[in-house]
Parts: C-alpha cells; structure tokens; sequence
C-alpha cells in the first residue's frame, strides 16, 4: 500500500497545476470579466439568419450581402444572402444566392468590388473565404444579384483564411490567422500560447505574396476608403494593426496600433472614416458557444476615431446577441452579426454614414 502515497503525491501536485492553469488562462482571457448590457444604439433582432458571420454593404443600394451558416446546428452548408435592410421581409432576403456553388462551403469573410477591369469593362464581383477549401472565391454578380462562381483561389500556405479584402477586379488580401488548419490542436495551441504564425497574404492577380508576417491571430481586414491603409484586427494581440498602403504598389508599412480590452474579431470602416471592432470579451466562452456548449456569450462592438479614441458602442452578456462577430454601418443603420445565433441586429443609430 505504501505505493499510494508517491502516486497520491503525484495526482495531488498535477491537481495544483491544473488548478493553476486554468486560474491563470481564466484571468489572461478575462473569463472572469463582467460584461454589462449597455448601448448607444437602438436595436431590433432579425430572427431567422444563422451565423450572420459577416456582412457587406452593396454599392448604391440598402442592401447587404452576408455570410451565413449554422454552426451551432451542424449544418452542412452555408449560403450567401443578399438582404435588403428596407424591404426586410421580402423573400429575396431570406435565400442563398450562390445556386448552391461549391458544394463544399464554410462561408466567412467577404467583400465587394466595383469598378473597371483592365480591358475596360465594368465588373461587379464579390471574394469569399470558404473555410472548407481552404480557399478566397470570386463570384461575379449578376443584375438580379445573383453570385455566378468565377474563380478559386488557393495556395498551400492558405491553411486557415478568415477575411478578404478587394484591391482590384482579381486581387485581393486574405488574412491567414495560423499556420495551421482551423481547429486543430495546433490551431488553438498557437492561439492559447499567443504565438505569432498568423500573415496576411495577397494575390496580386498573377501570384502570392505575404507581406505581413509574425501576427498573432490576424482576424478581420479593412481598408480605408481611399485604399491608403490597411486596418488588421490582430486577435490574440488585443490589438487593431495599422499599415499604410501605395494603392499603386501594395506595398505595406507599419504605421501604429491601438491597444482593446477585448479580442477583436472584426474591423470595417464607416463613412465617416471611423473603425467598428467586433471585440470578443471572453473567447472561452465565444468558443463554447458556438460549439453548442454554452446558451449564450458575451458581445461587445466598438468605435474608434482615427485618433484612437474607444468607444463602446453596443455590449451585451449574450442576452440579446451572443458571440458579435461583424459590425458594419449603412446609411443610418447599424447591422451587429454572431457567428452562432439564430439572428442578428439591425441598429438605428450609425456612426457615420456609408458612401
């Protein structure tokens, strides 16, 4: 029996550890953070659209098109909606306007590109990471709003995209939050450890490049409205990235950083030059939540001023939404999208007004 006290005195000290592990993770990933219900907008739940992962506004229009999948339902395919924020109720905003290309779909980040091609035509094309390739889609769009699949893009170091930016009527940033696969242990070691295996790459419409390396967790992707900088939301670094950009070269230079509580998820840019940041307050619980383990997690979306003032726009402990992941602003409507609920917001109460 004496054997028992080595074993009991080894099972005592892993217990401390644990202990200590999790106190310290806890407190390092604010699980322990009190999050309030405060808002500076006035908000109405649109129930029905599953996982409104992100949203984009369409030129000219009151229209948005959003990634949606249910993840917490298992859904085997997600769908691109275009919804229209005045006529809501009208059936278009309620389908999927791929006509069901690929097959294989995960949709996430997404954005549009207007404009002229080289040849002189006049393009309306839509990029979409699709976390099952991994892979950036292109879709053109047609004049029913339509997306008809264009292109795939992939490249073997794309192993885990999250959001894409448009530089051209081909060309675009990907973010690329690890160097490994998306939920895989070495996904969420590199995330727990805060390790810096995260790029941003860019397709130039001819090859890759990555010409941001050494990020921890780089989630979402914004330019500003004259291309002049790019604004990354380096997750795991609590921290809003930003670099200034040639529109002519792509070419990229460090220009600063504002420092969050949260873990921002997502960045965009309203009309009047201000940043909206999806900034997940307690990623533990964000992660347990969209797996269908939690009934709810904390939301929170803020406001910074070109001059890196913050504040808090929307924040709530799951009541209303859970796990915020986009906020993005139309005309004088604020849209707030979960990764994992059954809805999201339509706000009164812009930031700035969209161009």
């Amino acid at each position: 029996m004496r054997f028992l006290t080595p074993l009991m005195f080894v099972i005592a000290i892993m217990a401390l550890v644990m202990v200590a592990a999790v106190t310290y993770f806890g407190w390092s990933f604010r699980q322990f953070e009190e999050v309030t219900a405060q808002t500076r907008l006035r908000c109405t739940p649109v129930v029905g659209i599953h996982g409104a992962l992100d949203f984009e506004p369409v030129p000219d229009s009151a229209a948005v098109y959003l990634s949606s999948m249910d993840r917490r339902g298992g859904a085997s395919r997600g769908a691109i909606i275009r919804f229209d924020t005045v006529n809501p109720l009208d059936d278009s905003s309620w389908r999927d306007r791929t006509v069901g290309l690929p097959i294989d779909f995960q949709p996430g980040g997404l954005d549009i590109f207007s404009g002229v091609t080289a040849g002189g035509e006049r393009v309306r094309r839509l990029f979409v990471v699709n976390g099952a390739g991994p892979e950036v889609l292109l879709y053109d769009i047609d004049p029913g709003g339509n997306l008809l699949l264009r292109r795939r893009f992939t490249d073997p170091r794309l192993t885990s995209p999250q959001d894409v930016i448009a530089t051209g009527p081909s060309s675009f940033y990907v973010s690329n939050v690890t160097s490994g696969a998306r939920l895989t242990w070495r996904s969420r070691l590199d995330f727990l450890l805060g390790l810096k295996t995260g790029q941003i790459f860019h397709y130039d419409g001819n090859s890759w490049s990555a010409p941001i390396g050494d990020l921890a967790f780089p989630s979402g992707l914004a330019l500003s409205r004259d291309g002049t900088a790019l604004y990354v939301a380096e997750m795991r670094a609590k921290r809003v990235r930003m670099f200034d950009r040639d529109p002519v070269t792509d070419r990229l230079m460090p220009s600063g950083d504002v420092r969050l509580e949260g873990f921002p998820d997502s960045v965009t840019v309203s009309g009047d030059g201000q940043l909206l940041v999806t900034a997940v307050p307690q990623p533990f619980s964000f992660a347990a939540y969209t797996k269908g383990i939690e009934e709810k997690a904390p939301s929170r979306l803020l406001r910074l001023s070109p001059q890196g003032e913050i504040d808090i726009l929307f924040e709530d402990p799951g009541d209303i939404l859970s796990a915020a992941t986009a906020g993005v602003s139309l005309g004088d409507k604020t849209l707030i999208g979960s990764t994992g609920a059954d809805r999201f917001l339509m706000c009164e109460g812009a930031p700035g007004a969209d161009a």
